[in-house]
């Protein structure tokens, strides 16, 4: 597993982004730490990381990509919230489907946002999840 985390804060807050493409989750990575400049972002490319980590790390946010290798966003996003049903999870995907969307709230999934919008919507769908009060500490939960 490779995880890339070069934020070493401490005290930071702990957001978990899981896109296995490399371009886009160095996007998402800038475009969280823009919006949440003392968060601690790890970002990993497939499902089953993010799992591992999320138990490791207990995220205060996890955003998904629905297309990930191992386990899917949906199946990743039933895992997560099966272990951590207060834990946020964005899925995002290429395009807004009715079926993904159904399927992701079923799976526990708090958000779920078109790539097309992200630059848009990620960052106010997160602060509207994750008020001040809300956030994790680093470490294990």
């Amino acid at each position: 597993m490779q995880i890339n985390n070069d934020h070493s804060s401490h005290g930071s807050r702990v957001i978990l982004i899981a896109e296995g493409h490399e371009i886009l989750q160095r996007s998402l990575k800038d475009l969280v730490m823009t919006g949440f400049p003392d968060a601690l972002v790890l970002t990993v490319y497939n499902g089953k990381d993010a799992v591992w980590l999320s138990r490791e790390h207990g995220p205060a946010a996890v955003i998904l990509d629905v297309d990930l290798p191992e386990l899917n966003g949906i199946e990743t996003t039933m895992m997560i919230h099966d272990n951590r049903p207060d834990t946020p999870i964005v899925l995002i995907q290429a395009a807004k489907t009715a079926e993904y969307r159904a399927s992701a709230i079923a799976a526990g999934a708090s958000g779920y946002v078109t790539k097309q919008k992200l630059a848009v919507e990620l960052i106010p769908v997160l602060k509207e999840l994750l008020p001040t009060g809300n956030w994790k500490p680093v470490g294990k939960a």
